[in-house]
């Protein structure tokens, strides 16, 4: 720190120096413009342009994984662009390590949605009924007995 203190002084020194001599001897200033106009000018930073996607109309893909089977599933997907796809892996935040970014192949990026979202699905499944990854609503058991039933229906208790 001290020492670029002291480089920053010297530095502001020389260039003191080197305007009061421009100003008293006019060929001194010509040869320094003409050796400064040589360097480049500030780059100033290219904003970026951020692209607003518009929000377009995305299938929903619980509504098609719902109505097909799994592998009628990732040939709809496949038949998708690359861009609707994207855009998929984007609203549904399938993709929090942005891997799939510089993907430009469809059927890659169907195929990681595919396994994102039956993997979505089946997070808890050990703990329904049942253990389908494809159900997402548990199978709720039967009352065999009439005691049972009235359990059920909160009528009270069968031991009273």
């Amino acid at each position: 720190m001290r020492k670029e203190k002291a480089l920053i002084n010297l530095l502001r020194g020389m260039a003191d120096l080197l305007a009061e001599e421009s100003a008293r001897n006019p060929d001194f200033a010509a040869k320094l413009e003409s050796l400064l106009s040589e360097l480049p000018g500030k780059n100033v930073p290219v904003k970026k342009r951020v692209t607003q996607r518009p929000s377009e109309n995305l299938p929903d893909i619980y509504t098609e994984w719902n109505t097909r089977d799994e592998a009628e599933f990732r040939l709809w997907l496949c038949d998708q662009t690359a861009d609707t796809l994207r855009a998929l892996v984007r609203k549904h935040d399938l993709d929090a390590t942005r891997r799939t970014t510089k993907w430009k192949d469809p059927e890659k990026l169907s195929t990681y949605i595919a396994d994102q979202l039956r993997l979505r699905l089946a997070r808890g499944s050990s703990f329904l009924r049942g253990g389908s990854t494809r159900a997402v609503e548990p199978e709720v058991p039967k009352a065999d007995s009439e005691e049972q039933k009235v359990i059920e229906m909160g009528n009270g208790d069968p031991a009273k």
